[in-house]
């Protein structure tokens, strides 16, 4: 973990400190952005081994390419753009031939079959809706759902946004998420009686006020992990 001086120096300042061999500015740039680049892999809904795979290769990528990224503040985005695109080859890969992931061989699912499939549907409409957004409301969209309540500081680096922007942007995001899921079929599935509802954190992405969920923000927060 890097010391204070490291996690307070700004991004750029950590990039020319990384491009001079020092292991620690490194280190601090990938705690910066881990759990986002997490949040990314997340929404892809990958198997455990690829996101593994997505994440590393994220990182390699940086590596290879920090001394080529013209701005070094944009980091961020270009860690947004990078690892939405990983992920999406790695999906491309796994339809062709799906692999069978081996942390879930072995788990006890106590759900019925049908709530199994509808929990698998909403989160393939709710992958579909955020796909249909445009950058860098994809982001956002992205990171309210698997990194709720994140700092507007912190989303706007990775997004590429003001600070101000950022509420503005989150608004416009729950209101087209809300929006487009009901056209790919969710309102009408919840309208014929679907009992599970919204999940808490489909729920944090389509209408969460900035003062909902604190409680399950927190154990959301926990569970991403950081490096």
């Amino acid at each position: 973990m890097a010391d204070q001086s490291y996690a307070e120096a700004s991004t750029g300042e950590l990039v020319k400190r990384a491009l001079s061999d020092d292991d620690t500015a490194w280190e601090a740039l990938i705690d910066r952005f881990a759990v986002r680049v997490r949040a990314v892999v997340r929404s892809h809904g990958l198997s455990a081994h690829d996101a593994q795979d997505a994440e590393q290769t994220v990182w390699s990528n940086l590596a290879e390419h920090l001394s080529r990224i013209r701005t070094p503040e944009s980091v961020g985005p270009w860690l947004a753009t990078t690892t939405q695109r990983e992920c999406g080859k790695l999906r491309r890969l796994a339809r062709r031939a799906p692999p069978a992931d081996p942390e879930r061989l072995h788990a006890v699912d106590h759900r019925s079959p049908e709530e199994i499939t509808m929990a698998a549907e909403r989160d393939r409409l709710v992958r579909c809706a955020i796909a249909e957004l445009r950058e860098p409301d994809r982001t956002v969209a992205v990171l309210e759902l698997h990194a709720p309540r994140s700092p507007a500081a912190e989303v706007a680096e990775f997004a590429g946004l003001r600070p101000t922007e950022v509420p503005t942007v989150r608004r416009r995001v729950r209101r087209r998420l809300q929006r487009l899921l009901t056209e790919q079929g969710y309102g009408t599935q919840r309208r014929s009686g679907d009992p599970g509802g919204r999940s808490g954190a489909e729920d944090s992405a389509v209408r969460a006020g900035p003062e909902d969920g604190r409680a399950q923000d927190k154990a959301r927060q926990a569970g991403t992990g950081r490096r």
